[in-house]
């Protein structure tokens, strides 16, 4: 791939992950040190000012979602007793 193509993908990737996403409400999830300690570089260096690795991780999760729903919903619906009781 020429530069000019790995440019375009890279401010892609940047102007769709690695700007701030405030997040008013937030909550604990853990995940192992290895990935953490990634996303914590990815994070520090390429992200935008006020970037977090919750505002990071959360865009990314909301994405992943997104693209899988029908997918998930699918899974939901198999008659496999209820997730939620």
């Amino acid at each position: 791939m020429n530069d000019s193509k790995n440019n375009l993908r890279e401010a892609g990737y940047g102007k769709q992950y690695l700007q701030y996403r405030e997040l008013k409400v937030r909550q604990c999830v853990y995940i192992s040190r290895d990935t953490q300690e990634t996303v914590a570089d990815i994070v520090k260096r390429l992200g935008e000012r006020g970037l977090s690795i919750g505002g990071y991780i959360d865009t990314i999760l909301r994405e992943h979602l997104q693209e899988h729903k029908n997918e998930i919903n699918k899974l939901y619906r198999k008659p496999k007793g209820l997730i939620i009781k």
